[in-house]
């Protein structure tokens, strides 16, 4: 017996010492917790691990929030002295984590991380194998868009926690969604207690407002819980609200306590199938060691056992466990448990539940990475919109009154209700574009009344109707104004429109005592120009002279020598330097060139300054000479300060006036104290005052930008004399926190990317009037604009007909002196012919 005793004691050491010792170390960055050894010990009690393999743990606590670089250094130097042939990295989960990978380099390979999600690029550093037991941030994000698109939001609010890894979850969904036409609002989840209260009743409260029904929570349980307990406080979990939770931590969530409130509430969790280490608990069951950090602890150490069982009968398993671990693929307790390329898990699938009546989520599809989001047929797909969840069957209240081109009406009354028929403008097909876009219908009272002013405390007007509530929202094509801003709230700019000085057209006939212009063919060029030009013709005729006269090559001093007949050595005389000089700069040349080379270099240096002067002069003179139609003394502002001879006014009710008495900018300065000091036949009573005025001529009228219409349909005889200064923006006003603000601002946004409201600009704001008729060959060149030059060329013409009867009468005077002359010297000479025949006698 004592033998038999003996040789069993001996095989069973042999076993022993035959077995094969692996270490697996475990790194745990957060609170203390039992789950792997918990997970080890089931699995050495299956039966199922190879006998000769013994496994054994080694864990490690650190606190990485741990500032002491001493001790986390000493600690790191402790589990690295174990050997450890894999590192399962138990990750922190709570708020303030920090990051975690500098621990991340140090520790021994492979490492199979649990923790929150982290996005691809995480796993992307040098020369680290890490392997992810939680889908990806990047997966994630990738699910929640599609399961917003299967849903078929058109907008939603984001609550984001930056805690847990699911701030990276955000940013790539973020991403996802710069390329759809979903319209989001976000809103941080705050870390500090005060601040997040703050934070959620502020955000919740705007949100209910602004009649927000869609929600998504992006964030751990806890912060989840959270915002649903705000969101029950401010009556915003019923049936008209579907709030869509991220958390794959379904038992963290306290959502059986809203199950009678009718809320509509998706939620997901990894799928499982029925294996002997997949089974979950009751939902409603509080026992934390169903948590999911728990079950994906569970899911490592059997990604451990399944990579040692593939190396059962290697040699060397601590040096192949790398890569044998992207081997495996079972069914844990988190679901199918598989290892891309990346590190990153893949095949496995996402159930997407919802909160039944009863409490529990019941299953209504799936979302995998190869087919995306399916759900099953029954489930109700209330997300679906035709219309806009704030303005969609909602009737607006709007009052108009007729301003062209904004509203035109015809055959309605003020006080009366008008049919869409009677109206026409920019503002009708704003209207309707918008009724399209967001499904609302609207009716419109026409009314008389202005915007209105504040009036003893109380707002009249258009603004008091606002006010009062009496409408919506007002069609009238007003400018923005910062006083109405207490009171009203402004959606995005429809049009940007200023003030112009109107002034009388101009009669295109031809009419050579208007000087108005007269010389315009000059303008390209400033007055200094012109002398600089006239400067420099001068000083090279001068410098050919010099030369000519001087230089031992050139005509003058080769006439002297022989070289040349003298008559050519007159070629660069004063008179002809300057008529070569003169033919140059008109692009005609000169008759003769210098010879020298001095000369020819003073000659080629003037034609490459005559040929970027022409150049230049060419390029602006069709401009200058296409402005017929226009005023030329008043064109801006400055001009119109400049020209003391024209006097102008505008409006006494123009909001400019106060800004040209009360501005610092030149020339509106002066402007507004031209007006102060004029103010009996500047500050005018009425506008219609202004126009007449300046139809009669010789005054500029500072109109409004509405007068751009007026002037091409009524008062022929006016035109813009300036482009538009003191702009302002022309919006649709609403009263101050109405819920129709955003939902409008958002149709505008999405018709201005589109195109259309350039359409409607193109249509109303730019479009030509009757009086424009005429002016359509604007860019065809007329009498008028050549009036200068034929003047010059008339007065050229005369000048050389006067020059040539001078120069005839004095060729007449040269012939008879020379005549006479000629008689004299005849009659001398026979004079003294004679008297040499009477001396010889």
């Amino acid at each position: 017996m004592g033998v038999v005793l003996r040789c069993f004691v001996f095989l069973s050491a042999l076993g022993c010492a035959m077995a094969v010792n692996l270490k697996i170390g475990v790194m745990n960055l957060g609170h203390t917790s039992s789950d792997f050894d918990q997970a080890m010990s089931t699995i050495r009690e299956s039966g199922a691990f190879p006998k000769s393999l013994q496994l054994s743990v080694v864990e490690k606590i650190i606190d990485a929030a741990d500032n002491n670089l001493t001790s986390l250094t000493a600690d790191m130097a402790e589990f690295l002295d174990e050997d450890v042939c894999a590192t399962v990295l138990l990750d922190c989960w709570d708020d303030h984590c920090p990051d975690s990978s500098f621990i991340l380099r140090a520790l021994p390979q492979p490492i199979i991380r649990v923790g929150p999600p982290v996005s691809k690029d995480h796993n992307k550093q040098p020369d680290i194998n890490i392997l992810e037991i939680h889908p990806s941030a990047n997966q994630m994000a990738k699910m929640l868009h599609q399961t917003i698109q299967t849903f078929n939001w058109r907008s939603l609010t984001v609550f984001f926690h930056k805690s847990g890894g699911y701030h990276g979850v955000f940013e790539q969904l973020m991403s996802l969604m710069s390329y759809s036409n979903v319209y989001y609002r976000v809103a941080e989840i705050p870390n500090d207690p005060t601040a997040r209260h703050v934070q959620l009743e502020s955000f919740l409260k705007s949100s209910k407002n602004r009649k927000e029904k869609r929600f998504l929570i992006i964030a751990d349980a806890y912060a989840t819980n959270e915002v649903l307990h705000y969101a029950l406080h401010h009556l915003m979990l019923d049936p008209r609200y579907h709030w869509i939770l991220t958390t794959l931590e379904e038992n963290g969530l306290q959502v059986y306590h809203h199950r009678n409130t009718g809320v509509r509430i998706t939620l997901f969790r990894l799928r499982t199938h029925e294996t002997a280490y997949s089974k979950f608990v009751n939902f409603s069951n509080e026992n934390q060691t169903n948590t999911l950090q728990a079950a994906m602890t569970f899911d490592a150490a059997l990604a451990v056992w399944h990579a040692t069982r593939l190396l059962a009968e290697e040699e060397d398993i601590c040096d192949q466990i790398g890569s044998a671990v992207y081997k495996v693929g079972f069914n844990g307790r988190s679901g199918m448990v598989a290892f891309g390329q990346q590190g990153t898990r893949v095949k496995f699938s996402i159930e997407i539940m919802e909160l039944s009546f009863e409490g529990r989520p019941e299953h209504i599809g799936e979302w995998n990475e190869r087919e995306g989001v399916t759900l099953e047929k029954w489930t109700k797909l209330t997300g679906i919109q035709s219309t806009d969840p704030i303005l969609g069957g909602a009737e607006l209240k709007i009052l108009g009154r007729e301003k062209n081109p904004w509203l035109i009406v015809k055959g309605c009354k003020s006080g009366e209700v008008c049919s869409r028929k009677k109206l026409k403008g920019f503002l009708p097909d704003l209207m309707d574009h918008l009724k399209k876009r967001l499904g609302f219908t609207w009716v419109m009272n026409l009314t008389k009344d202005s915007m209105g002013e504040k009036v003893k405390g109380e707002w009249k007007g258009l603004t008091g109707a606002l006010v009062r509530g009496e409408a919506d929202t007002v069609l009238y094509g007003a400018t923005t104004r910062s006083r109405r801003t207490e009171v009203l709230e402004y959606s995005f700019p429809i049009a940007h429109q200023g003030y112009y000085i109107i002034i009388q057209r101009p009669d295109s006939s031809l009419n050579i005592m208007d000087l108005a212009g007269l010389f315009e063919f000059l303008a390209p060029f400033d007055i200094w120009v012109w002398a600089a030009i006239g400067a420099g013709l001068l000083a090279v005729t001068v410098s050919l002279f010099v030369i000519n006269w001087l230089n031992p090559f050139e005509w003058h001093q080769l006439a002297q020598r022989g070289v040349v007949d003298k008559e050519e050595g007159n070629h660069f005389n004063l008179v002809q330097s300057a008529w070569f000089t003169y033919g140059c700069l008109v692009g005609q040349g000169g008759e003769n060139l210098p010879k020298s080379t001095a000369g020819r270099v003073v000659a080629g240096t003037w034609w490459f300054f005559v040929l970027v002067t022409v150049a230049s002069y060419t390029a602006n003179l069709a401009a200058f000479l296409g402005r017929a139609n226009r005023v030329y003394a008043v064109q801006t502002p400055e001009q119109l300060v400049a020209d003391r001879l024209m006097p102008y006014g505008t409006y006494e009710g123009y909001t400019l006036l106060k800004f040209l008495q009360n501005t610092s900018l030149p020339p509106f300065r002066a402007m507004g104290k031209y007006m102060q000091e004029h103010s009996d036949t500047s500050i005018l009573k009425s506008k219609d005052e202004g126009l007449r005025r300046a139809s009669e001529g010789n005054f500029a009228f500072i109109g409004e930008p509405n007068y751009g219409y007026v002037l091409q349909n009524k008062w022929c005889n006016l035109t813009l004399g300036s482009a538009p200064f003191f702009k302002s923006m022309i919006a649709l006003p609403f009263p101050a926190g109405s819920p129709f603000i955003e939902p409008i601002n958002r149709a505008l946004m999405e018709l201005q990317d589109e195109g259309i409201m350039d359409n409607l600009r193109s249509k109303w704001l730019e479009k030509t009037g009757k009086c424009m008729e005429h002016t359509k060959s604007d860019g065809v060149l007329r009498i008028n604009n050549f009036k200068g030059v034929f003047i010059v060329l008339l007065l050229g013409i005369t000048a050389g007909a006067i020059v040539g009867l001078f120069e005839c009468f004095g060729h007449q005077c040269r012939k008879c002196i020379k005549k006479v002359c000629g008689e004299d010297s005849k009659n001398s000479e026979e004079n003294g012919t004679e008297l040499r025949m009477e001396t010889d006698i």
